[in-house]
């Protein structure tokens, strides 16, 4: 009987997701080459969270201020993101996909169901509702230790 340490879960899954990161970068080169793996996250997190802060967004990616406000800068100076004043704390502004960002968050994420189905192509629905349930269980017992960033 083979045993694994606990090091080797989190090997496995750097591995997996190295392998999964690299498709997507070939991915949306093919759908924008001027696009960084940071924009498309901040761009999914938008479109997922429209109306967000740009420190809900520094919260997320967890990169610091100054980079968030570049890259949001950036990504308003290609049209793809908008900014309104917050109603509710006048200090911060809500983020929002411009039409041609919900257009490009859209080709993204269908790029992602795209990838991430032909990755798990060999696994059936129930194994990857098992996959999930114990991801999700890894994640609250890290969470419940206090081991989270």
């Amino acid at each position: 009987m083979t045993t694994h340490a606990p090091a080797d879960v989190f090997e496995a899954m750097h591995d997996l997701l190295h392998v999964y990161r690299a498709h997507m970068v070939r991915t949306m080169a093919a759908i924008h080459p001027d696009l960084t793996h940071n924009e498309v996250r901040a761009l999914m997190f938008v479109g997922r969270h429209p109306g967000t802060t740009q420190r809900e967004l520094v919260a997320h990616s967890g990169a610091d201020k100054a980079q968030v406000a570049r890259m949001v800068a950036v990504l308003q100076d290609k049209g793809w993101l908008e900014s309104a004043p917050n109603t509710e704390d006048k200090r911060s502004r809500c983020l929002r996909l411009s039409a041609q960002g919900t257009a490009l968050h859209a080709a993204l994420r269908n790029a992602r169901r795209d990838v991430a189905a032909s990755l798990l192509a060999g696994c059936d629905k129930a194994t990857r509702g098992q996959l999930l349930a114990l991801l999700a269980q890894v994640r609250r017992q890290v969470d419940a230790a206090g081991n989270v960033e």
